[in-house]
C-alpha cells in the first residue's frame, strides 16, 4: 500500500472517530472491495459473501472507535472480515474438512519425497483457466485446514505480503511461511493430476 493511501485512511478514521459520521462512505469505499473478495474466496457463496460485507461494514461504523492504532487500520478489518466469515461459516454447519497430512506427498526417514510429483504451477502461470479448471482449484483451496487456507487465501490470492499477512493473524513471518509452504504442497499434490489431464488434451488440440 503506498504511503499516501495509508495515510488517508488513518486520516478519515480520525475524522470519523472524532464525530465527522460522513467520511465513512469514503471508508466503506476503500474497504468494501477487499471486504467481499476475502470474504467470498473463505466462503464460496455470493450471498454469504455479501452479508459477511454488510455485517463487517455496520462493525466498523458501530465499533470503529475501538481501534487503538495498535496495528494498521487495514489490518484490523481484516480480522474483523476473517471473524464473520468464519461466523458464517460456522452457521452453515460446513462439512469437515479433510486432514492436510493425507494428502501430503509422503517422506522417507531421508526426508526425501517418496512420490515424484510433477509441479504444475511452472506451467499453471501459461495456462488460460477454464470455468472448469477455476472450479478445480477453487474445490481444492476448499479443502484446504483453515490455518492454511486463510494464509494461502491472503499471501497467494489477495496478493499481501508476508509481514501483512502475520499482522493480520498475529503470526511471525516463519509461521506464515510455513503454513504458506504447507498449503502450495497440498495444493500440488491435490491438482497435479487435473493439470497433467489438462495440459495433455490442450496439447493434442494443437
Amino acid at each position: 500500500m503506498a504511503s499516501e493511501d495509508k495515510e488517508r485512511e488513518e486520516q478519515l478514521v480520525r475524522e470519523f472517530q472524532a464525530g465527522n459520521l460522513e467520511v465513512f462512505e469514503d471508508i466503506a469505499a476503500i474497504f468494501q472491495r477487499q471486504i467481499y473478495s476475502l470474504a467470498f474466496n473463505l466462503t464460496r457463496n455470493q450471498m454469504d459473501a455479501e452479508d459477511v460485507t454488510q455485517d463487517v461494514l455496520l462493525t466498523l461504523y458501530r465499533k470503529i472507535d475501538t481501534f487503538q492504532g495498535k496495528s494498521a487500520f487495514s489490518s484490523w478489518v481484516y480480522r474483523i472480515t476473517l471473524n464473520a466469515s468464519y461466523m458464517k461459516l460456522r452457521s452453515r454447519k460446513k462439512d469437515k474438512l479433510v486432514s492436510i497430512e493425507e494428502t501430503f506427498p509422503a517422506f522417507n526417514n531421508s526426508g526425501y519425497h517418496q512420490e515424484i510429483i510433477k509441479d504444475w504451477s511452472e506451467s499453471a502461470d501459461t495456462l488460460t483457466f477454464s470455468n472448469e479448471t477455476r472450479e478445480n482449484i477453487g474445490k481444492a483451496v476448499d479443502q484446504l485446514p483453515e490455518k492454511e487456507k486463510v494464509v494461502f487465501i491472503l499471501r497467494d490470492v489477495d496478493g499481501l505480503s508476508t509481514e501483512k499477512v502475520g499482522e493480520i493473524l498475529d503470526l511471525s513471518v516463519p509461521a506464515v511461511k510455513s503454513r504458506l509452504h504447507r498449503a502450495r504442497l497440498f495444493l500440488r499434490k491435490k491438482l497435479s493430476n487435473y493439470f497433467e489431464e489438462y495440459h495433455s488434451k490442450e496439447t493434442q488440440k494443437k
